[in-house]
């Protein structure tokens, strides 16, 4: 009998956001996925550690190429890998920050080791933008307001956003944070933006308006742990 993929997300970086579902499925799992990328960076390692012992881990090295097509050949491989564990019978837990069907690399392993006919399952987590919006102890939306959830990578298409009506939400920022800040500071909405960087993370920093990020912030350190978040202007 195979064994199942669950994709779980490990909340937004504190292990106290960490759901009890979660932490039983790691539990159950007898392999622990652990996604890695060239930066070496473990992020969603350090949330689940403590409940790791004596797991065996799975490192799982996804690429950052600009290239789609080498990305897309490092997810297959990882899938594949995936792929040799459950077959063996042994049911794979894949960790991944915030929740697994927001933006998440596992999504395409997901679709990938679902296609060879196994098994998977997503445990949700808490989103970053979630934990961003009690953080600031403001609503994400509410009455009938829409939610706009904008990844970076858009570019100038966000332009064609910014007036959209309802809240709005850029993430991963990364290296385009600054483009993304001054756009938005021509559209007249330093005021409306707030930044979050590295929400419930070591590190964590709070700017209630573009000025504010202007005046205390770092944009190289900021990068891709930040969540933008616009409110509607209220007429």
């Amino acid at each position: 009998m195979n064994g199942k993929l669950y994709g779980i997300g490990t909340g937004p970086g504190d292990s106290e956001l960490l759901t009890l579902k979660a932490i039983r499925i790691i539990g159950e799992c007898g392999v622990v996925a652990v996604p890695a990328v060239e930066s070496n960076d473990r992020t969603a390692f350090s949330v689940v550690e403590k409940y790791l012992t004596g797991k065996k881990i799975l490192e799982c090295r996804f690429s950052m190429e600009q290239d789609e097509e080498k990305r897309k050949r490092q997810r297959i491989l990882v899938a594949n890998q995936i792929c040799t564990v459950l077959e063996s019978g042994t049911s794979v837990g894949f960790i991944t920050l915030g929740d697994p069907s927001v933006y998440s690399t596992y999504c395409y392993v997901n679709k990938v080791v679902s296609a060879h006919g196994f098994e998977t399952e997503i445990i949700p987590g808490i989103a970053s933008y979630s934990a961003v919006a009690a953080l600031l102890n403001i609503p994400l939306c509410e009455g009938n307001q829409p939610l706009h959830i904008i990844p970076a990578s858009c570019g100038e298409k966000i332009r064609d956003w910014i007036d959209l009506p309802g809240n709005k939400i850029i993430m991963k920022s990364g290296k385009k944070m600054r483009r993304i800040l001054d756009m938005l500071e021509q559209h007249g909405l330093s005021e409306q933006t707030k930044i979050v960087s590295r929400c419930t993370m070591t590190g964590q920093q709070i700017f209630e308006t573009i000025e504010e990020f202007n005046q205390n912030g770092k944009t190289d350190q900021a990068g891709y742990f930040s969540v933008i978040f616009i409110t509607e202007t209220k007429k």
